[in-house]
């Protein structure tokens, strides 16, 4: 995100925040099944860190495991 937001601010000038909500806002959370990678550190081992991230396309609806 940090990379996004230093590139996408250059890119996009001030539409740069459009750009970005859409792409982790609408994106990864309305369209992508977003899951995150969590750990710790050997030296904070009581400190949550997300270390990565995986996103699938959402499941449609009336699928295999839909409830």
């Amino acid at each position: 995100m940090a990379q996004a937001f230093r590139s996408w601010r250059q890119t996009y000038r001030h539409k740069w925040q459009e750009k970005f909500r859409e792409k982790f806002e609408r994106d990864m959370i309305e369209r992508k099944d977003t899951s995150f990678f969590v750990g710790t550190m050997h030296q904070h081992p009581s400190s949550w860190i997300i270390v990565g991230l995986f996103y699938p396309p959402k499941p449609a609806p009336g699928g295999l495991f839909d409830v």
